[in-house]
């Protein structure tokens, strides 16, 4: 289970407190700029925030379900299969795998409320990092779990951290080769239990291993849809300010936690899966291509095409009102029109481009680099105009940054 239940009464209690604060604000109230630059009146506001559980994150995280149900099902085969040849099974774990990896991806910038950073994010619980901790991975502390068994403890979530598990853990366990990644000192290489097992049982130890992962994502997406349910903990009211329980003081802070989980396109899909390999930024050896996200899988292309099809649902608000609804309502539907050209061709270019970023850097940097530029020309918006317009914060963790 959750490492977090009971922090989950974190914004619960912090929803008592700001009740007084919000008072009738919740719904059509004006929105204040910062720094005293005027009012923004709009009752489109509400209507944003009232969307993104409902019509956003709800059906995503429904959809990331579907997926790992169907995962599940591919490693019972995968399992039956064990003993014989294995390929096609495992090719099709593969395959569900990705799939859900990529509804992940989705959800990667719908990081509102609970799944989003303790540090950053008001009400935020790290239960992004329960299901995908990315960058933070280590490949070989998974092939270590693999001989050492250790996951059959029903206490072995708690006891370990995040990069030995989630989506990222899986993504070695059904890719790897017969060969572990550890350097020849580590135990299961120096006292050689891994060669002990020999290939039919390192598979075996990765398809049981893969088993409990797989049940502990299921746990923790099922966790996630509780807290944002309306017949669960109701964040999506929470966000909306239409309950009497909120961690949101007013509308103008919970706008900004929802472009704050935007910026993920900025922070994270730009800078580091595409500007950080292709040598921008944070890389001291001209490009550093083992930077680049979904080594093993070589889906990191994809993932950053999966990254803007999530910010335009966010973006967008689903099915019901979003952030370009907003817009219009201001007299700014030119922004909105030019937010979402700029999005849907940065998706054609990614979706056009078949090679993955690592190897990309290495024989076709004009191809990764025009996927870098298509999307910057999305978040130059983000940190220019929009933030102007909507009199949004950029999170403390991108101040300064001019690029």
């Amino acid at each position: 289970m959750a490492k977090t239940a009971g922090s989950r009464l974190s914004w619960l209690a912090l929803g008592g407190l700001a009740t007084v604060v919000v008072g009738v604000k919740a719904g059509c109230a004006p929105i204040p700029q910062d720094e005293g630059k005027g009012w923004i009146e709009s009752v489109v506001v509400g209507d944003v925030l009232a969307a993104v559980g409902p019509e956003v994150v709800e059906p995503t995280l429904a959809r990331f379900s579907t997926e790992l149900a169907a995962l599940d099902g591919a490693l019972d085969d995968w399992d039956a299969a064990a003993g014989g040849d294995t390929t096609a099974a495992r090719t099709a774990v593969q395959d569900r795998w990705y799939a859900a990896m990529m509804v992940w991806q989705e959800l990667e910038l719908m990081q509102v409320g609970p799944a989003g950073s303790s540090l950053t994010a008001i009400a935020g619980e790290d239960l992004r990092d329960e299901v995908y901790s990315w960058p933070t991975v280590n490949p070989c502390r998974v092939d270590q779990e693999v001989v050492g068994g250790g996951w059959t403890d029903s206490g072995w979530f708690s006891a370990n951290l995040v990069n030995s598990y989630g989506l990222d853990a899986l993504e070695h366990l059904v890719y790897a080769g017969v060969d572990n990644v550890c350097p020849s000192q580590v135990d299961i290489n120096a006292d050689g239990t891994w060669n002990a097992l020999g290939q039919d049982g390192v598979e075996t130890q990765r398809i049981a291993f893969a088993r409990v992962l797989t049940t502990h994502l299921a746990e923790q997406a099922a966790d996630l849809a509780f807290i944002w349910s309306p017949n669960g903990e109701n964040f999506s009211g929470a966000l909306a300010l239409s309950t009497g329980d909120t961690p949101y003081t007013d509308e103008q802070e919970a706008l900004n936690a929802v472009f704050h989980a935007m910026f993920y396109l900025e922070k994270t899909t730009k800078d580091r899966k595409l500007g950080q390999p292709l040598g921008e930024i944070n890389c001291s050896t001209g490009t550093c291509p083992d930077d680049a996200e979904h080594l093993v899988s070589g889906a990191s292309m994809d993932a950053v095409a999966a990254n803007l099809r999530g910010f335009r649902t966010l973006f967008t608000g689903g099915s019901g009102a979003g952030v370009d609804d907003l817009l219009a309502d201001l007299g700014h539907s030119d922004l909105a029109a030019s937010i979402l050209a700029d999005t849907d061709n940065a998706i054609a270019i990614a979706d056009a481009t078949a090679v993955s970023i690592d190897a990309g850097v290495e024989s076709d940097p004009a191809a990764i680099d025009a996927v870098f530029v298509a999307v910057k020309a999305v978040t130059d918006q983000l940190k220019g105009d929009l933030v102007t317009v909507l009199a949004l914060e950029i999170p403390d963790e991108a101040a300064g940054d001019n690029d």
